[in-house]
Order: structure tokens, then C-alpha cells, then sequence
């Protein structure tokens, strides 16, 4: 009878241990959210690309999925970032941080979907925010 009791403790410990271990790599990994980035990611989490040129929606499809790896798609969706150099810096930023796992092309056609966007979409951000950069 201990013998049984003393394996299924064994067996509960060796399944939760990775469960654990998990849980505590996920706290040490997620520093709190600055208030600004939380704010977005409480925003629409996807955008009509249904108007959008064929292209465009296909490089739509690369942001969706490689951003949503890391990240929520609400927060590039609603950042206030909207001029090309801005996007620029962001998109690398996310390619460093994700490793290979976002290819130099994928950087590309993510970069290429958020300044069409942000000049579509964000049109009157993307407008003031170029007259103030232009002063």
C-alpha cells in the first residue's frame, strides 16, 4: 500500500514539474506592460484588410501570424506608431527579439503592411505626425 501511494506521489510530481517550470519561466520572462503598450493591446485586436489591394491583404496574412507569436496583434494595430522610420525601428526590434524566427523577407512584407496601413488607416496620425517631423 505505501508503495503505491509513495509511485503515485512520484508520478503527480513528474507531471507537474514541467507545468512548474513553465509557469515560472512565463513570470520571470513578462516584465509589467509600460501603460501606454497596455493600453493598445486593450484595442482591436484585427483590421478590415478586405479593401485593401491583394498584396497588401497576403502581407497582412505575414504580419497576423509572425506578430502574433510574441505579442497581440492589438498592439502594432494600435500603437501610435504611423511614419516609415518608426515602423522601421519597431520591426527590427521585433526581428532581433524573435530570433530567426521572423526572415528578412517576413520583416519586410510586415514593415510594407504597417506603413500602407498606417497611411490608409492611421491616414490623419500619419499626416500630422509627418508635418511635425517635417518643422
Amino acid at each position: 500500500m505505501a508503495f503505491k501511494r509513495i509511485l503515485s506521489m512520484v508520478v503527480m510530481a513528474v507531471m507537474a514539474g514541467p507545468v512548474l517550470a513553465v509557469a515560472v519561466r512565463t513570470q520571470e520572462k513578462e516584465p509589467p506592460l509600460d501603460p501606454r503598450i497596455a493600453a493598445y493591446d486593450k484595442g482591436p485586436a484585427k483590421i478590415d484588410v478586405s479593401k485593401y489591394p491583394k498584396d497588401i491583404q497576403d502581407k497582412y496574412k505575414v504580419f497576423a501570424t509572425k506578430c502574433a507569436k510574441c505579442h497581440t496583434l492589438a498592439r502594432p494595430i494600435n500603437s501610435d506608431y504611423v511614419l516609415e522610420d518608426e515602423w522601421e525601428r519597431y520591426v527590427k526590434r521585433m526581428m532581433r527579439n524573435a530570433g530567426t524566427f521572423i526572415s528578412a523577407d517576413d520583416g519586410k512584407q510586415i514593415y510594407e503592411f504597417l506603413v500602407y496601413d498606417s497611411k490608409n488607416r492611421k491616414k490623419a496620425l500619419y499626416d500630422k505626425k509627418l508635418k511635425e517631423s517635417i518643422k
